[in-house]
């Protein structure tokens, strides 16, 4: 009839040979039997909440056995963790967004109640806890009213083992006796058995047995009723206060405990009249404990496959699935950022990248005319065509000033070089442009007997620009919009002067470029990389706090504890999280198609898939800083960390032959650097996926999946 059962029990943490590691349990004795009320008791820090875990199989022991209902924790068929036992831990761990009606129902049905068994244990327990409404938020809650509410969902399923870790903190004097009441009387009339942890000590006289403990030690363990006569005191808390001055204060004691276990035996109290706890000199081999346990974890984790397809896996899995749907569609922000983010990333992109600059301001002087104001006059003649022999030439820099588009350059006018050359290094002006006073007859010269011109023809009838080149794509529009200016200008000339074009002095030959324009190349070089790099990080960023979430709010242990297996908790984030990665991945390919026109050349089908298997990728990335980070800050800093690295290197800004051969390595190994490649091709070229570098893209991507999915299942195994 033994619930629980704790032989020689030794944790502690640390290295095993390391001689200041901290001693949780010191040899510890124990046993709790059925229908029965076991109080522990024992100041913060004396080991009870650890030996709480390794009873519902959180944690193992370092050394010594523990037997709950019959069979060890953790091993198949035991039961432990699962629904033989209800957990309420120290903290709430309970998910705020659910209401108190939606959280009964979780943790019921993770245990694999049916829904009328459920509606039937909620009505009993809101009215013996006296629960809020039932639609009510557990984040707004009371302290108090969040304890009850934990409190019955330790309940709901009519555990065998009930192990409440502080349930009544926070409580009323009437409701704490309510509680007692009601695991009195159920103990009384079944088989239940119940492990309390309290720090009011005098409540624990209703408990059938008391354990009391100190620094990892069980000093005594009798019932209430023996205690009080054994030390002559008429409460327990006096009791409690003479055991511990018998074994001396506490930072002594802590020094002591550690010095002795790992010497001798423990001395047990003679004069107390408890029994004595003789441990053993040595311990078994950890690195033994070790190898079994991973044995056992990966029989657990097979079992674990096979349980994954059975009907009560899949009502598990719904529970699972609910709670993750609710949690984020009560969280504003949280779906603010979701799904308007990604539109508001896409839109800066295509609004700000790839237009053309505009208003730039130029300046200009033109020696070759006194009065600027001569340029603009309408009956201004700059050809004169005689015959086939003759066209001559005047002022034809006017001519040059009006083919430059006003709307790409703003030209202000100065009247010497040394004023516009000031402007342009107070930057009030982009560059200038500068005409010599012979200009035209020096370009006439030129034209009319090329190599035998006058010398001095040639430097003169240049157009010399003056650019600030500090901003290098501004620079390079700048130079790209004159030198086609300058090429309008010269065939204008010869039009009018009905000379050939092979007798024009243009400077450079401008040819069609094979795929896309000067105004949009540069986008459509970099749209791919932009919407991959943001589909994967938008993911990795969704999904690397989850765990830690869960684990800092105790929601993590307590649902391990119900029985959940943590490839179910991944699964189950994993089919939430796709979810809103597939939505995320249709939102911005629907915008960039229809609202800003991306052309594809080739198949949709190719480019989506591909987008939606990175936004995969990037959620398994996400989820495996969640499980190896501890802290939320930790988990920004390893995603953002990790971000601006990946975008610098991986094409985007800067074509990958231009970086060194080993930098290039590395550049390929990052999750989308090849599939952005493939996805450019597909859009510009109309490559299928037939083609070597586009299955590349998906070869690179489904190495990058499978890898992250075995590091997720590695790193939950370890972190469990």
């Amino acid at each position: 009839m033994t619930a629980v059962e704790v032989h020689s029990g030794y944790k502690y943490y640390g290295k095993s040979n390391d001689p200041n590691k901290k001693i949780v349990l010191n040899h510890l004795n124990m046993s709790v039997t059925r229908g029965s009320i076991y109080g522990l008791l024992g100041a913060s820090g004396c080991g009870k909440t650890t030996l709480l875990s390794c009873i519902v199989g959180r944690k193992f022991l370092n050394d010594g056995e523990i037997s709950v209902l019959g069979g060890t924790p953790g091993t198949p068929g035991s039961g432990v963790p699962g629904p033989r036992i209800g957990y309420m831990p120290q903290d709430i761990a309970l998910v705020e967004e659910l209401s108190i009606k939606e959280t009964i129902y979780y943790f019921g049905r993770i245990y694999g109640m049916s829904t009328e068994k459920i509606r039937e244990r909620f009505k009993l327990l809101k009215e013996l806890l006296e629960l809020p409404c039932n639609d009510r938020h557990v984040g707004h809650c009371s302290g108090g009213q969040q304890r009850r509410v934990s409190f019955a969902a330790a309940m709901v399923h009519e555990p065998e083992l009930l192990i409440l870790d502080e349930p009544t903190v926070g409580l009323d004097p009437l409701l704490r006796e309510r509680i007692w009441q009601y695991l009195v009387d159920t103990t009384s009339t079944s088989k239940l058995a119940v492990i309390i942890t309290t720090h009011y000590i005098e409540e624990a006289r209703q408990a059938s047995c008391i354990g009391l403990m100190r620094n990892g030690i069980l000093l005594a363990e009798d019932s209430p009723s023996n205690i009080l006569e054994r030390f002559s005191c008429s409460n327990l808390e006096d009791a409690f206060l003479t055991l511990c001055q018998k074994h001396g204060p506490s930072e002594e004691a802590d020094q002591t405990t550690h010095k002795t276990h790992t010497l001798r035996s423990i001395k047990s109290i003679d004069d107390s009249g408890f029994k004595k706890t003789i441990p053993p000199l040595t311990s078994p081999s950890d690195e033994k404990k070790d190898l079994g346990r991973g044995l056992y974890e990966e029989n657990l984790i097979a079992k674990t496959v096979k349980q994954l397809m059975s009907i009560t896996t899949k009502r598990r899995m719904n529970a699972l699935l609910s709670k993750n749907f609710l949690q984020m569609i009560r969280q504003p922000a949280g779906m603010v950022f979701l799904f308007l983010y990604p539109i508001f990333q896409l839109v800066s992109f295509y609004v700000a990248i790839g237009g053309n600059p505009k208003d730039i301001r130029l300046g200009i002087v033109n020696d070759e005319v006194y009065n600027i104001e001569d340029c603009f006059n309408k009956s201004l003649i700059t050809t004169f065509f005689h015959d086939d022999y003759d066209c001559d030439l005047y002022k034809t820099s006017c001519r040059f000033l009006e083919h430059l588009n006003r709307s790409i350059a703003i030209q202000e006018y100065y009247n010497t070089f040394e004023d516009a050359h000031q402007a342009a290094k107070q930057g009030k002006v982009w560059g200038f442009i500068y005409f010599a006073r012979n200009f035209t007859e020096s370009l006439q010269d030129v034209r009319d007997n090329v190599r035998d011109a006058d010398p001095g023809s040639f430097e003169s009838s240049e157009i010399k620009v003056y650019l600030d080149k500090s901003d290098q794509q501004v620079t390079f529009f700048l130079e790209k919009k004159l030198l086609e200016t300058y090429r309008e200008f010269a065939e204008g000339i010869m039009s009018d002067c009905h000379l050939p074009k092979q007798l024009a002095n243009i400077p450079i030959s401008f040819e069609e470029p094979i795929y896309g324009t000067f105004n949009d190349e540069f986008t459509d070089f970099m749209a791919p990389g932009v919407v991959m790099t943001m589909i994967f990080f938008l993911a990795t960023l969704i999904t690397a706090t989850i765990f830690i979430t869960d684990r800092l709010e105790g929601v993590w242990d307590r649902t391990l504890v119900a029985g959940i297996t943590t490839l179910e908790l991944l699964l189950a984030h994993i089919i939430t999280q796709t979810s809103i990665m597939l939505l995320q991945c249709v939102e911005i390919i629907l915008l960039a198609t229809f609202i800003f026109d991306a052309q594809n050349q080739g198949s949709n089908i190719t480019v989506v898939g591909l987008l939606m298997l990175l936004g995969f990728a990037g959620m398994l990335y996400g989820l495996l800083i969640s499980i190896f980070c501890d802290a939320h800050s930790t988990a920004n800093f390893m995603a953002t960390g990790s971000f601006y690295p990946m975008i610098i290197m991986c094409g985007i800004l800067w074509p990958l032959e231009g970086m060194p051969g080993y930098l290039q390595y590395l550049a390929y190994a990052f999750p989308f650097t090849v599939p952005s490649m493939a996805v450019r091709n597909v859009l510009t070229k109309g490559w299928s996926i037939t083609n070597s570098q586009v299955y590349m893209g998906y070869g690179a991507v489904g190495i990058w999946i499978f890898s992250l999915l075995l590091l997720c299942l590695i790193g939950l195994k370890i972190k469990k």
